[in-house]
Order: C-alpha cells, then sequence, then structure tokens
C-alpha cells in the first residue's frame, strides 16, 4: 500500500515538473527567439510567436485605435475644445512668426522684420482660428479619413520600432500574477493528470 502511494504521488511530481515546465517553455516561445532561427537538418525556422507576427500584431493595433479609440472624428472634436484651440493658436503664431523671420532678408532693419512676422502671424492665425471654430465643416471626409489614416500609420510604426525584448519586459511586468498563474496551474494540471495515470496503472496492474 506504501509503495503504491509513493508511486502515485511520484506519478504526480513528474506530472507536475512535466505540466510547469511546458507552460513555462509555453510562456517564452510567444517572444523567443526574437529573430528567425533556422533548426539544422528539418530545415524548419524558429522564431516567437509575437516577433513573428510582428507586422499583424501592429496593423491590427493601429486599426483598432483609429477606427475605435481615436478616430477622426475625436480629432476634430478635440480641435474645437477651447484649451486645445487656444494653445493650437499660440502655437501657429509663434512658429509662424519664427518662419517669417528666418525667410526675410537680413538686410531689413530688425524692427521691420519684427512688425512683418507680427503682422503675418496674426492673419494667419486669425484664419486657423476660424477653421477651429468649427473644423467639422472645414475638414471633408477625405481629410477625416487621412487623419485617420495617419494616426493608424502612427501606431503601426511605433509597434514596429519597439525593441522585443522591452516589449517582452513590458508584457511581463504587467502580467506578472497572471503568467505565474498560468506556470502554476500548469503544474496543478500535470500533478492531476500524473496521480490519474499512477492510479490507472495500478489498477491494469494488479
Amino acid at each position: 500500500m506504501v509503495n503504491e502511494l509513493v508511486y502515485i504521488i511520484g506519478m504526480g511530481l513528474i506530472g507536475a515538473a512535466i505540466g510547469w515546465i511546458t507552460n513555462v517553455l509555453a510562456i517564452r516561445l510567444l517572444f523567443r527567439p526574437y529573430e528567425p532561427v533556422k533548426l539544422p537538418l528539418f530545415n524548419w525556422q524558429l522564431q516567437g510567436l509575437i516577433p513573428k507576427r510582428q507586422k499583424d500584431i501592429a496593423t491590427a493595433i493601429g486599426d483598432v485605435v483609429s477606427c475605435e479609440l481615436i478616430t477622426g472624428q475625436d480629432v476634430v472634436k478635440s480641435l474645437s475644445r477651447e484649451e486645445v484651440k487656444d494653445k493650437v493658436l499660440e502655437r501657429v503664431q509663434v512658429l509662424v512668426q519664427e518662419r517669417i523671420m528666418n525667410k526675410l532678408p537680413f538686410l531689413l532693419p530688425q524692427s521691420l522684420q519684427e512688425t512683418v512676422a507680427e503682422y503675418m502671424g496674426r492673419v494667419l492665425t486669425h484664419e486657423v482660428a476660424k477653421v477651429l471654430e468649427n473644423p467639422e465643416n472645414a475638414l471633408s471626409i477625405e481629410d477625416i479619413e487621412s487623419i485617420k489614416g495617419e494616426i493608424r500609420s502612427i501606431v503601426e510604426n511605433k509597434i514596429l520600432e519597439f525593441e522585443m525584448k522591452r516589449l517582452e519586459e513590458i508584457a511581463r511586468s504587467l502580467a506578472r500574477a497572471e503568467l505565474k498563474h498560468i506556470e502554476l496551474l500548469g503544474g496543478l494540471l500535470g500533478f492531476l493528470i500524473g496521480v490519474l495515470q499512477g492510479l490507472i496503472t495500478i489498477k491494469i496492474y494488479l
């Protein structure tokens, strides 16, 4: 009886080790290897699932962000908010004045350059302010789609530029507890399967 109990527990521990190691490897293989590794003899390439599908993941996330989270319409509405509009107009005026000052002939007196730059800055800022008063009417459907496409492109490029090692570190830091639970669950299920196999083996050979 004691030998049978030891055998069953031993089978359970072996199953637990196998289940735990399997889940640890499965989590690792989500990210690693970062670059394709060619396996000799088999002519296979081994690469982590996320690095291998990075382009598809970037495209999918870009679509979600641009269509569901930050749409072209959202950007247009944000531009009409007073605090956003004031910051945009302030920035426009500063940029216009700087650009004009840089383009004007240096032979012109400094005071005249500043006067021209300030005047042109006020004129262009006034025109931009009229657009921002009602951006929905100022921008066409094509313009809004273009904004959405730009958002999608920015998100995709950021994800594609992201270093995979850093992405793995972030994922592990955010989901450390959940990943640990997956590993432990693999060990628990492996233990139960091992115990069951031990019981079945004993029943067969008794």
